[in-house]
């Protein structure tokens, strides 16, 4: 027990020492730590916030940005600028009605026919009811018609009805509807088309077009009559446009399907004076028409001569009298119908530039058939 008072002696400093030291310790750390919380506290708060983030453009507004500019250039004619524009755009990276639009736009621009047909195939099968849906149908339809496939360019323009169109896209595709018919082989339906779409195109941007087309069906169809009267419309109200060659040489050619060759070299003859660089003037020269002398003027369509080989009171005998003429080979035979007030039912035939080639028709049909005839104006 004595030596317990001496080891609490020895262990004591050292405990108060040990004290006395955490005690300055814990005086410093305080020391530290108040401050760094002063120093922290006098430090500006913007010391501590993140940088501002550098402002990049999402690629989705870059894109609409082009499409937008790639959309205005083609507005404006310049194709190169907005096709080099529009390579740089992703229809799937946009939103679904620009998407639409971006499609339809590099279909539109596209640089070959197989490319352009690939894209408008495929915006056709992705937006089946778009709003270019009419537009890419008529693109798509006019570039297989050009390659030949009549019946896939008619099956992308049923989407045309005649009685409904009234824009000119629409009118428009009217008329390469008729085409696709006549083109796959159905001259007779696309004359009926023709007929049924006259309200829709007659008058219209498009009737020089429809007119023509609507006599290259008549003619197809063996309607000469037909033929003519489209025609007329071209040279009367078109002398000088696109179509006039075309449909001048087209005139001279019903008219020989009428049996009026006389008539139809006349116009021949117009086809090489009037339009003498023409296509059209070197099928004439072909011919072996001579285009020395006048000019004629005016058509020889509704003048000439024509026999009358009959006159009745009762209209059977008069249709009678000419289905017996049309197979004794006579062209342009008609039943004409009088404004007497029991009408009269005059049958003529044929349709001559002079009375001496009427007068040879007529002998014929009086050598052969014992027919009486006059010869009288048409």
């Amino acid at each position: 027990m004595p030596a317990l008072p001496r080891l609490v002696r020895r262990v004591t400093p050292r405990v108060a020492g040990s004290r006395r030291m955490l005690a300055v310790l814990a005086v410093v750390c305080v020391s530290i730590l108040g401050g760094a919380i002063v120093a922290a506290r006098s430090e500006p708060v913007e010391r501590f916030r993140k940088p501002p983030p550098v402002r990049v453009e999402p690629r989705t507004a870059l894109q609409e940005k082009r499409l937008a500019d790639a959309q205005r250039a083609l507005d404006r004619g310049q194709v190169d600028v907005a096709r080099e524009l529009s390579r740089g755009i992703d229809p799937a990276q946009l939103p679904r009605g620009l998407g639409e639009q971006g499609a339809f736009l590099a279909a539109s621009l596209a640089e070959d026919a197989a490319t352009s047909d690939r894209l408008f195939d495929e915006y056709l099968k992705t937006y089946p009811r778009g709003n270019y849906r009419r537009a890419a149908s008529l693109a798509f339809a006019r570039s297989q018609f050009a390659q030949g496939d009549y019946r896939e360019a008619e099956n992308l323009l049923s989407i045309f009805s005649p009685g409904v169109e009234r824009d000119g896209l629409g009118r428009e595709g009217l008329v390469w509807l008729g085409l696709s018919q006549l083109g796959r082989g159905d001259a007779a339906g696309a004359l009926q088309f023709f007929q049924t779409a006259k309200g829709d195109l007659d008058g219209s941007a498009f009737e020089e077009a429809y007119y023509f087309a609507t006599a290259e069906a008549a003619l197809r169809a063996s309607k000469p009559r037909a033929a003519v009267d489209a025609l007329q419309v071209i040279l009367s109200r078109h002398p000088r446009g696109d179509y006039a060659p075309q449909a001048l040489y087209a005139m001279g050619m019903s008219l020989e399907s009428m049996g009026r060759g006389a008539d139809a070299a006349a116009v021949f003859r117009q086809v090489a004076q009037r339009f003498p660089d023409s296509y059209e003037a070197t099928r004439a020269r072909d011919r072996g028409i001579r285009t020395e002398g006048t000019l004629a003027l005016g058509l020889p369509i509704g003048g000439g001569y024509a026999i009358q080989v009959g006159a009745f009171t009762r209209r059977e005998l008069a249709d009678a009298l000419g289905k017996e003429l049309r197979l004794s080979g006579v062209s342009d035979v008609q039943v004409l119908e009088g404004r007497e007030a029991t009408p009269i039912y005059r049958v003529r035939a044929g349709a001559f530039g002079t009375r001496d080639e009427a007068r040879a028709l007529g002998e014929r049909l009086r050598r052969e058939r014992g027919f009486s005839y006059n010869i009288v104006p048409r």
